[in-house]
């Protein structure tokens, strides 16, 4: 007996989120002046990925910690969603930020309707989060955009 078909394969699913090149190089532009404009914020890696957790554009401390944050992002945003379904105040959660004794996480979504996307920022303690969602709200307003 065949157990594992396409239909029923609990290791099938679907290929990740394609970024075509243009809007790859848009969105490490608008990243890269989302980051310069905030210099005296303590901006420790700043992520566009998509919403399965695959890199678009980054500015960070290192490759690695860039990927992990995409990652760790993708998965914290959809346990929002979740969140905000299961208490009823809404579809989808606009924005996630996490405090720890020596910064913040900042997580925002990116309702593009051709290719859904995440804005992962990590911070020290410097960051003035108030400012910080200022212009990650008018970041993302550029990149649903594109």
């Amino acid at each position: 007996m065949n157990f594992t078909t396409k239909d029923n394969d609990p290791f099938e699913h679907d290929a990740p989120q394609q970024v075509n090149e243009e809007l790859r190089t848009k969105a490490k532009y608008i990243l890269q002046m989302f980051v310069e404009k905030l210099h005296d914020m303590g901006i420790k890696s700043a992520v566009i990925a998509t919403s399965d957790g695959f890199d678009v554009a980054a500015v960070a401390m290192s490759e690695a910690e860039g990927t992990r944050l995409s990652a760790l992002s993708s998965s914290i945003s959809a346990i929002g969603d979740m969140a905000v379904k299961e208490i009823g105040t809404g579809n989808y959660h606009q924005s996630i930020t996490i405090e720890s004794e020596s910064g913040y996480i900042f997580i925002m979504d990116i309702r593009n309707p051709k290719c859904p996307m995440i804005l992962s920022v990590a911070t020290t303690k410097d960051a003035v989060l108030g400012k910080l969602m200022y212009y990650a709200k008018q970041m993302v307003a550029k990149m649903i955009e594109v």
